[in-house]
């Protein structure tokens, strides 16, 4: 582009050593590392922060450090080590790596900070925590705390492998005899104890050790000493903070003691107990020292996330660990570039300078060529000229991007190495390695992201990248372009499998391999599809939809094994359909836009019918139709369908073939055993699935929006691409095409509920005279068809009409048939009958209504009468009913007067019928008249009905006087005698003979009905009352008189006197009770009855009663007790006759006969226990 080459543009040789990766204990580079060391604005940030924090300490005393690999979080730390304390084992000046930060200092607050920083003494344990903890298993619960307590005792020279000799030394020291044994100890052995202390579980390294020791302490050289302290050698968080204290209260005043830790986050994983184990460390610590003992960590994951991930799945809380570590350093993939920008690819001021005029030329086209689409992720496109210049070759997505690839592999444990992540690799080294083979070549050459597999390529495992290791080499045509693009493109692929935010998609891709200015980017786009199009093919790579997605070695099994599935045509046109119509069309009636009728369609696929058919279709054509397109229009000619020609698109029908099979294939696999990572592979298979069906939906739907419409071989122009609007337009061509008669209902619909009004007009007020207008015209095309079939003798049924009219050229829908066939019926053209009989227009709705009964309802034209006769019918029917109007139609008048004559005649009979008035036998002529013209056939009544005037006279004579006596004040009168004399027939026999007599004949008389006779019977009536009551009055004076002469005596007799209280109420009680229900009662016989039972029964058992029961103040003055009563039965002196007595008294003789007779039964009684009442 500018003939200057790419390694002309460089500040610094890119060629040259850089340390990818910073080591925490190694220090050979530690120069190069302060002086290139990058303070991005991030860090410096962060940095301001953190010493804003440990130059004025509050209360927390930790230090968080995040960020990815490669973001500069370990440099960060060791320089930090340095910055603020003496690192152990290093004699690199403090103050040079101080000075190197105020250097890059870009504002005003940093150097004040680090100037209070440089006057805190300090001491700094600088470790990588997975190195220190080499001889530590992570599954103890106290690993953590064990490789503090390493380093700590390391640091003061003891032997940190081995905590119990380490402890061993300490007390030595402690006492002061640490040297002193050191000495004994290579006296004894003639070896320095530091070097001969690893072997201290060698017997003979023992027996020296006890040596020594027995020199120094006078104690007995036998003991085993190691041993002792092995076995009693514990360590606890509490104990090390002790520790910790004490070493730094024997230091000068304000001394720290600082522990940067590397990779914490990473060796802690998702282990519960070392992330308490941190925390308790680091409070320990707090507590114990205030300040002097502090934790710096640097970790992959932000404290937030990590603590958040933790909270959440393992329910634990730690709030602490987020107090104590309360500064907190991110460093993100922004600060990566920027340290990458700054480090290795600055560029000298010729390179500058050539750069800038490249963004002159290419900036307008950076969106197009940079961007991502698609619902991809959103990345950062070059800012502006200086961001392009720092960046070049490389491109800004390709940091974030690349940062997001290795964290979603590292997650899916592709990497080789202890803890499966990118290992021995940075981004700064990926870079550079990118750069490096890159090689000389001219500017305007772009790095590309493929490229960076090659940085990651020695950490990962072997399996991961066996198929991009047969890719490069059994690829056909290995020197091809394509095949060359096709292997890179799998690289770029492997590295975005686990970016879920990325999508592979043709397009994107291409930004992904764009390598150079000035490409014609529609052909890479072409070769892209190509190389694209040979990895699917062999099974590389999968596609879903326009995602391709690449493929590990059990994915690529499972996938040949898909690819394998066999599937027939049948499969795939069914699928396709159940698409179209369930999830496109979603229909299978359309409406018609001109008059809102809904019209049923069937569908088809290539000539295959697909559900119910109807006179309609939906016919698709897709790609794979074996004829070209004029042919698929010509063979449209002559048929009632809308022809949905498809644009050819093999990808469709392709992914719908993919989605049966896997189908298919997931289904079969769920009944065998699987592997976890196959059954894992399956449940993403299905996912896939799932989506490519929704994405094949959304293509068809969007295929059928632009199809070509086509009738009887004619195209359509339709402007809408949406589906369903574009069928929907196109079948309303295909409606006014087919249904050319259906214009006969004037662009109306009619609907069920208005048949009935239809079918009896005159007692509808629903129907407006425009309906009723506008019915005229289809109805004549369904009386002319009714009329054709009859002149060929054939019988019409109500479902012959709707099935004709419903087809082609009418069209017509049910309800509108059914309108149009009642509304014949209500303007008398034509009758329907069932079962030979004529339907009345009542009942027409529900026969037309009822879709069950139309082949049984039989329609014909309606015969014409007399209009004389039907007139005179319907005068009859007025004048004989009582009737305002009649119905107009002849024979709905004719069963009208059939069914108003048999109704009554029968009420007549009913009349006849049990009635007690006497002249209702006078109705037994005008009924007899009434049987002679009923159940006649209803057009009988119209040509042969002759009674008329008969009927009429009978009514004025007979039927309307015997109405109005029954309806009227008359048939009271009449009821009311009659039930005088039911209720009272026993009284009457009480009055004089005649009394009831005129009543009696009245109530008799045949034509009680007429004239005043009843105002005669009334006054009968009321006379016959008054004698009743009169003698009622008597008879119930005489039994209250009889009653009373037995009471009023017997309130004074002894008997009653000496009765008790209750027994005289109780007795009191009964006469009132008697003589109040004589008062009430109506009948004499009655009232005479109650006196006699009182006098024979009544009284003598009231007068048992009282003698029964003698009051307590009527026994002797006397203590004596009273004897028992002789109870004695009262019986009244009427219940007692003489034996032995008949006949008639003539004599005295007689008399006396009778009288000893009576005396002798009155002494009997006496002699039975007996009291007589007279």
């Amino acid at each position: 582009m500018t003939g200057m080459r790419l390694t002309e543009i460089f500040a610094k040789d890119v060629q040259r050593p850089i340390e990818g990766v910073i080591k925490a204990d190694d220090t050979r580079q530690l120069g190069v590392e302060v002086d290139e060391y990058v303070l991005t604005n991030e860090a410096a940030k962060g940095l301001e922060q953190l010493l804003e924090t440990y130059t004025n300490y509050t209360n927390a005393n930790g230090v968080w450090i995040s960020g990815f690999f490669g973001s500069g979080k370990s440099h960060l730390l060791k320089m930090l080590a340095h910055l603020l304390g003496d690192v152990e084992g290093d004699s690199f000046p403090r103050e040079r790596v101080s000075e190197s930060f105020r250097t890059k200092a870009t504002d005003a607050f940093l150097p004040p900070l680090l100037d209070k920083a440089d006057r805190i003494p300090a001491k700094s344990l600088l470790f990588n925590i997975d190195q220190k903890a080499t001889l530590i298993s992570k599954r103890q619960t106290d690993a953590l705390l064990r490789v503090f307590v390493k380093v700590f005792d390391e640091s003061r020279g003891y032997y940190g492998d081995q905590g119990h000799i380490a402890r061993f030394e300490r007390q030595l020291d402690d006492e002061g005899q640490f040297d002193a044994f050191k000495d004994a100890f290579r006296a004894v052995s003639g070896r320095d104890w530091v070097e001969r202390r690893p072997s201290f579980a060698l017997p003979s390294v023992g027996r020296q050790v006890d040596q020594a020791y027995a020199r120094i302490t006078g104690l007995d050289g036998s003991t085993d000493i190691l041993k002792t302290y092995q076995d009693t050698y514990s360590v606890s968080i509490e104990d090390f903070a002790d520790e910790v204290r004490v070493w730094l209260d024997k230091q000068p005043a304000g001394y720290r003691l600082n522990f940067f830790v590397d990779e914490v986050g990473q060796f802690i994983g998702s282990n519960t107990h070392l992330m308490l184990n941190l925390q308790t460390i680091a409070e320990s610590l707090n507590t114990k020292c205030g300040g002097r003992a502090w934790v710096f960590v640097t970790s992959q994951e932000d404290m937030d996330k990590v603590v958040g991930d933790r909270t959440k799945q393992q329910g634990n809380d730690f709030s602490k660990i987020q107090a104590r570590f309360k500064t907190r350093v991110k460093l993100t993939s922004a600060d990566v570039e920027e340290v990458i920008r700054k480090r290795l690819l600055k560029k000298n001021d010729k390179g500058t300078q050539v750069l800038e005029a490249v963004y002159g030329q290419e900036s307008a086209n950076f969106k197009t060529l940079f961007d991502f689409v698609d619902g991809a992720k959103t990345y950062r496109n070059f800012t502006d000229e200086a961001h392009f210049v720092g960046t070049y070759p490389f491109v800004s997505y390709q940091f974030p991007l690349f940062q997001a690839a290795i964290e979603g592999i590292s997650d899916h444990n592709v990497f080789e190495g202890r803890n499966s992540s990118v290992g021995e690799r940075s981004m700064l080294g990926v870079v550079q390695q990118v750069a490096k083979d890159i090689g000389d070549v001219e500017i305007g050459s772009l790095a590309t992201f493929d490229a960076m597999f090659a940085g990651i390529r020695a950490s990962l495992k072997s399996a991961a990248q066996r198929s991009i290791d047969r890719a490069e080499r059994d690829l056909p045509d290995r020197g091809s372009p394509v095949t060359k693009l096709a292997v890179r493109l799998l690289k770029a692929l492997f590295l975005v499998k686990y970016v879920e935010s990325f999508q592979a998609t043709p397009r994107n891709l291409t930004v992904l391999v764009y390598d150079r200015f000035g490409l014609d980017l529609p052909a890479l786009s072409k070769q892209v599809q190509e190389a694209l199009t040979l990895l699917e093919t062999q099974t590389y790579v999968q596609r879903n939809g326009d995602v391709y997605e690449y493929l590990t070695n059990e994915e690529q099994v499972i996938e040949e094994e898909i690819r394998g599935v066999e599937i027939d045509s049948s499969e795939v046109s069914t699928r396709l359909n159940k698409i179209i119509s369930g999830d496109v069309i979603k229909t299978s009636k359309l409406r018609y836009a001109k008059n809102g009728q809904d019209f049923g369609f069937g569908y088809k696929l290539d000539d295959q019918t697909f559900g119910p058919q109807r006179e309609l279709s939906l016919h698709f054509i897709t790609p794979e139709y074996p004829y070209g397109p004029e042919d698929i229009r010509m063979h449209s000619a002559g048929k009632d369908e809308l022809r949905v020609i498809l644009a050819p698109d093999d990808r469709v029908l392709a992914d719908l073939r993919l989605l049966i099979k896997t189908e298919k294939y997931t289904k079969r696999k769920q009944t065998s055993s699987l592997l976890p990572v196959e059954e894992q592979i399956l449940r993403v298979k299905a996912t896939q699935n799932a989506q490519r069906e929704k994405e094949l939906v959304e293509r068809i739907r969007r295929a059928v929006g632009r199809a070509d419409l086509v009738i009887n071989a004619a195209d359509l122009t339709v402007a809408s691409q949406d589906a369903l609007t574009r069928i929907t337009e196109g079948f309303q061509d295909l409606i006014a095409r087919t249904y050319t008669q259906l214009r006969l209902l004037g662009g109306r619909t009619y609907t069920e509920q208005q048949v009935a009004g239809f079918a009896n007009p005159d007692q509808s007020a629903m129907i407006d005279d425009s309906s009723v207008h506008a019915l005229a015209a289809p109805a004549e095309d369904v009386l002319s068809y009714l009329l054709q079939r009859d002149r060929l003798g054939e019988q019409v049924t109500v479902k012959k009409i709707i099935d004709y009219f419903q087809a082609k050229p009418y069209g017509w829908d049910l309800s509108s048939i059914e309108c149009v066939t009642a509304w014949l019926v209500g303007t008398s053209k034509i009758t329907l009958t069932v079962d030979s009989n004529i339907l009345k227009r009542s009942e027409v709705a529900s026969a037309l209504r009822n879709t069950q009964k139309h082949s049984h309802v039989v329609v014909a034209a309606q015969k014409t009468f007399d209009q004389r006769k039907v007139a005179a019918l319907r005068a009859f029917c007025t004048d004989f009913f009582d009737e305002p109007t009649a119905p107009k139609d002849p024979l709905e008048l004719a069963r009208h007067a059939s069914e108003r004559l048999r109704a009554k005649c029968e009420e007549l009979k009913a009349r006849v019928s049990g009635s007690e008035y006497p002249f209702v036998t006078q109705l037994e002529d005008p009924i007899a008249l009434l049987e002679s013209v009923v159940g006649k056939p209803d057009d009988w009544y119209l040509t042969d009905f002759t009674v008329a005037d008969d009927l009429l006279d009978a009514k004025t004579d007979t039927l309307d006087p015997i109405q109005a006596f029954l309806g009227g004040a008359q048939r009271k009168i009449f009821d009311e005698a009659a039930q005088l004399l039911a209720d009272n027939a026993s009284n009457i026999n009480y009055l004089p003979s005649g009394s009831s007599q005129q009543v009696e004949q009245l109530l008799a008389d045949q034509q009680a009905f007429r004239g005043n006779r009843m105002t005669k019977l009334k006054a009968a009536a009321v006379e016959l009352q008054s004698r009743i009551d009169e003698a009622l009055v008597v008879n119930r004076d005489r039994a209250a008189q009889e009653i009373n002469s037995r009471w009023a005596p017997l309130q004074t007799d002894t008997i009653y006197l000496a009765a008790t209280d209750e027994a005289q109420c109780s007795v009191s009680q009964k006469v009132n009770a008697i003589l109040d229900r004589i008062s009430r009662e109506n009948q004499i016989a009655v009232v005479r009855e109650i006196a006699n039972t009182f006098d024979e029964h009544t009284y003598p058992a009231i007068l048992d009663q009282l003698a029964a029961s003698p009051s307590a103040s009527s026994a002797d003055v006397d203590d004596r007790p009273a004897p028992a009563p002789n109870m004695k039965q009262t019986v009244s002196v009427r219940s007692i006759s003489a034996t032995g007595i008949r006949g008639i008294l003539e004599t005295e003789e007689d008399i006396d006969h009778y009288l000893d007779a009576l005396r002798t039964a009155l002494v009997q009684a006496l002699n039975d226990n007996k009291r007589i009442a007279l």
